[in-house]
């Protein structure tokens, strides 16, 4: 709850934010503020409303959901063609 409508000044009640966003939140509630931002991700969202319920390990595996692993891609240089598969095709 925002300190203007009788929230406390405790960590609790903190929004851990960039000072930017957090000038352009104001006294706005932090999930009304979160849903109208253009990188807003309900699953991000849940996790975040599970971890201030105090669900840690919810919140973690929804956080786990939101970021999956990226698949792992062989490095190559600029301009020069992708490694070749772990594959190929033979002819019969």
């Amino acid at each position: 709850m925002p300190r203007c409508r009788g929230g406390l000044s405790v960590t609790a009640n903190c929004v851990p934010a960039c000072l930017a966003c957090n000038g352009h939140k104001s006294d706005a509630d932090a999930f009304d503020w979160y849903r109208r931002q253009r990188f807003y991700d309900p699953r991000r969202a849940m996790a975040i409303r599970a971890w201030m319920d105090g669900d840690l390990r919810l919140a973690v595996r929804l956080l786990e959901w939101a970021n999956p692993e990226p698949a792992a891609t062989p490095p190559h240089k600029t301009g020069a063609a992708p490694a070749a598969p772990d594959w190929a095709f033979q002819a019969a």
